[in-house]
């Protein structure tokens, strides 16, 4: 009796072994599955402007500057930009706060490509 409780007993733990290779191995491909969608994706500066680049949609949005520095002057927003891959992708959005508080911007002109503007993307502008 004492040899089939430990042999039953054994059994289950190497059940218990099975069930937790197959939560890692779950885990590691969540894992893996959310490193690749952010790797579609990132911000880059071209011609003083700073734009968070998709590179599995092909486009690019124009976002607020890195640093705290705003823009100002006269922006002119190309309809597609090149970016460091060769590749270049049309401009279809300002981010959410893009221009937000730039009190030196005295004009902007937006190509035909942008097709949506951020939640106060010209919040606090005069």
């Amino acid at each position: 009796m004492i040899i089939n409780r430990s042999f039953s007993s054994s059994l289950s733990n190497k059940e218990r072994f099975g069930s937790l290779k197959s939560f890692v191995l779950l885990v590691v491909i969540a894992i893996l599955a959310t490193s690749n969608t952010y790797a579609q994706a990132g911000f880059e500066t071209i011609d003083g402007l700073r734009y968070l680049i998709d590179y599995y949609a092909k486009t690019a949005t124009l976002t607020a500057n890195n640093g705290g520095e705003k823009y100002s002057g006269n922006i002119v927003v190309p309809e597609k930009v090149k970016a460091n891959d060769g590749v270049e992708y049309p401009v279809t959005a300002f981010g959410s706060n893009a221009f937000k508080d730039c009190d030196g911007l005295q004009s902007i002109i937006i190509p035909s490509s942008v097709t949506s503007l951020g939640n106060y993307c010209f919040s606090e502008c005069i």
